[in-house]
């Protein structure tokens, strides 16, 4: 008997350990795969810099899934799935044997499935690894729930199901199921929708609310019925809870800013399900509605195409976008981004041209220069107007975008040193060697994108410190110096003066917008129009013209484009104002000849100040009046203006007379009044020469330029003032004015 009985021992024993150590040795030949849990194909969702949605890609199988819910203990959907589905799920270890017994005494008896017994483990198993349904799938289901259940906690479970469970149609996922059905986020589900939502799973198709709502409100009240079971609501919640209506709000995909969207698709690596972008979603509509409000005017002077970019000036974020005027529009090139399509560049290459020199200490802003006609082997250049000035300043040769002046400024600093220059601001666009362009670069003679040459303005703006443009937030990289900060404070300076304003619309008061430093440019053939326009806050860049290359007379930069500038300019700053650059303390004033710029000599008359940058900018003897007052040009220089003056445009050498203000004037200064629209005075002069530059000047600080009879505007100042207008053959007159 004694024998017998530890045989029967011996037997029981065995039997309890063989299946353990089949168990064991199972778990070990086939470790749980973790990372297949969490790989669940996501869509991808392009936010704007506050996270709403731009454009969505859907994932492989073209299903929305947004996998990034994460349990919290008081949603109701996370209560509602587990009474529907799994009510002892925070009890059992992955499989629930009271279910099983369950389930396999009903199929007993009734000789049919009745019930399942597959727990939320054991669904989460099948979803992430899908296999026929069959008695050993649901022994290797119940295997790999047992084997999750030791290795991850309840919540990150019900997490993980949740993020894979079918809500009909193509949604996958409670978070695109609740956004897609109530416009809401997971956790923000009420009891009645999320009692909805949890109904669901258990047959996608047929509970689908939207084809099937009479279905999917049954199943509703089964939910709602188990979880009053569970005691998860009362009775009254219950009721209530059913008492609702249906009210879906089926979310459209987004498709905002397409041309944005379009170019971060295919150049950033998407990591989903989410990826912030920089774009600022209330400016891109303001720009779109700016681009679209001049869309009339252009389209009558048969112009198509039309570009806009927004950047924020400190990190060279895009923070808008417009790539055409309206991207649904039939229009052949309607859907082309506009604003990354290589187009000639016109004028708009100048200023860095003009700033290289100045930080080799070549020039400052009232340095004279010589805009005289030259022909070069293979080259006429010509300026817009077909005309020459003789005699010009820095300033104001930068200022009128003369091309004679541009191309001088560009064979001092040298031809290859300017192409490199800006291949380092990021106009990668110029893919030819430097001579492959020739002198012509400085004019415009190649291609460069509207973003790429906004970009290259923002190094303006940040003291002459480039970084490359971004479409994602970050901490901008430390970037690399092109431009000292006193170059660029001068370079904005003179885009930015007052008389920039009156170029733009004859009077400053009519500008109604803060201090700006912008350029226009116009490309040959008048293809192409462009205002660039920048501040401490913001660059814009505006490009109009035809996709296809077609031209119109209209396309000029200060009559097409920088119109569409200033619209922006009032949406970005209602009040009227905004920031502006400091004054680097390396700024020094140097006191010049009024007529060449350059440090006076003892036969220099009239002196005025100019801007310098100290220890660069070089302080040579006024070359016009070595000789004595008189001033005394290049022998080519003299050739012309004396051809101009003897082709009639004007016989007399000296005659200059200011005609506004009179010499002893009187005014008031009235504090309370709006300066820029009612304290300001007009200058203006007669020359017997109709097409020379009269420059002004007050207590030796440069006001503007301007012709015969135009005027500029000063605005008041009070005391004292000398006011003295000269052109360009070294004539001045002077009269004096006080402010009280």
């Amino acid at each position: 008997m004694r024998r017998n009985g530890r045989r029967i021992l011996w037997f029981a024993s065995a039997a309890v350990a063989a299946p353990i150590t089949a168990f064991a040795a199972l778990w070990l030949m086939f470790p749980l795969q973790k990372d297949a849990l969490y790989a669940i194909p996501a869509s991808v969702s392009w936010c704007d810099r506050d996270g709403v949605p731009l454009r969505v890609r859907l994932s492989n199988g073209d299903f929305d899934s947004t996998p990034t819910y994460i349990y919290q203990s008081d949603d109701w959907i996370a209560k509602a799935v587990v009474a529907a589905e799994d009510q002892r799920f925070w009890s059992h270890r992955g499989v629930d044997v009271r279910a099983v017994a369950r389930s396999l005494k009903q199929t007993a008896t009734s000789l049919r499935r009745v019930s399942g017994a597959s727990t939320v483990s054991m669904q989460l198993v099948r979803l992430s690894c899908p296999r026929p349904r069959t008695l050993l799938t649901k022994g290797i289901e119940a295997f790999r729930a047992l084997q999750m259940e030791r290795q991850l906690t309840k919540a990150q479970i019900l997490s993980l199901y949740l993020n894979r469970a079918p809500f009909g149609a193509n949604l996958v996922g409670i978070e695109a199921a609740s956004r897609r059905y109530f416009g809401k986020g997971a956790h923000d589900l009420s009891l009645g929708e999320a009692s909805l939502l949890a109904g669901i799973p258990q047959s996608p198709t047929r509970f689908n609310p939207v084809r099937y709502p009479g279905a999917a409100k049954k199943r509703q009240a089964y939910v709602l019925q188990r979880m009053a079971a569970c005691s998860m609501v009362s009775p009254e919640q219950m009721d209530n809870a059913l008492a609702l209506p249906l009210r879906f709000r089926p979310n459209r995909y987004p498709f905002l800013a397409p041309h944005f969207c379009d170019m971060v698709t295919r150049r950033a690596p998407a990591a989903p399900p989410a990826v912030r972008t920089t774009l600022d979603l209330a400016l891109q509509q303001a720009i779109e509605e700016s681009l679209a409000k001049y869309t009339p005017t252009l389209r009558e002077e048969g112009i198509r195409g039309g570009a806009v970019v927004v950047l924020d000036a400190r990190t060279s974020e895009i923070l808008a976008m417009v790539g055409s005027p309206d991207f649904r529009a039939r229009s052949k090139g309607a859907q082309v981004n506009a604003a990354v399509a290589p187009r000639s560049a016109g004028s708009t290459l100048k200023p860095f041209a003009y700033a290289v020199a100045m930080d080799r200490g070549l020039l400052t802003p009232l340095r004279v220069l010589y805009d005289i006609p030259q022909s070069y082997s293979d080259y006429d250049p010509a300026n817009f107007d077909k005309t020459h000035c003789g005699v010009v300043s820095v300033r104001d040769a930068l200022i009128q975008s003369l091309n004679l002046p541009a191309i001088d400024v560009e064979k001092r600093i040298g031809q290859p040193l300017f192409h490199a220059r800006l291949r380092e601001l990021g106009l990668h666009t110029l893919t030819e060697p430097a001579d492959h362009y020739g002198l012509g670069l400085v004019l415009g003679n190649a291609e460069v994108t509207l973003l790429d040459l906004t970009n290259a303005y923002a190094c303006f703006s940040r003291s002459g410190i480039y970084l490359p443009y971004r479409t994602t937030p970050a901490a901008p990289p430390p970037g690399s110096r092109l431009f000292s900060a006193e170059v660029s404070w001068l370079i904005s300076d003179i885009l930015g003066g007052d008389e920039r304003a009156m170029d733009s619309s004859g009077t400053v008061a009519d500008i109604r917008i803060p201090r700006l430093a912008w350029k226009t440019g116009t490309s040959s053939g008048f293809r192409d129009a462009w205002t660039i326009a920048y501040n401490p806050d913001y660059v814009i860049g505006v490009w109009l013209g035809n996709p296809d290359g077609r031209p119109s007379r209209f396309l000029v930069g200060r009559k097409a484009a920088t119109p569409v500038v200033w619209d922006i300019c009032r949406r970005l700053y209602p009040a009227g104002t905004g920031p502006w650059f400091a004054k680097p303390a390396t700024i020094e004033d140097r006191e010049v000849c009024a007529l060449s710029g350059q440090a006076p000599s003892p036969n220099c008359q009239e002196k005025i100040h100019d801007h310098a940058i100290a220890e660069v900018s070089r302080y040579e003897t006024c070359e016009v009046h070595r000789l004595g007052t008189q001033a005394v040009w290049p022998v080519q220089v003299e050739a012309y203006l004396k051809s101009r003056r003897t082709a009639g445009r004007g016989t007399a050498t000296n005659e200059l007379v200011i005609t506004s203000p009179a010499n002893g004037s009187a005014y008031l200064f009235m504090p309370d009044a709006d300066q820029r629209e009612f304290q300001r005075i007009p200058f203006t002069a007669k020359s017997a020469d109709a097409a020379a530059d009269l420059h002004w000047f007050v207590n030796d600080s440069y006001i503007g330029a301007s012709k015969s009879g135009d005027t500029v505007f000063w605005p008041l100042s009070k005391g004292s003032h000398r006011v003295v207008c000269s052109d360009t053959r070294g004539a001045n007159r002077c009269v004096r004015i006080s402010v009280k």
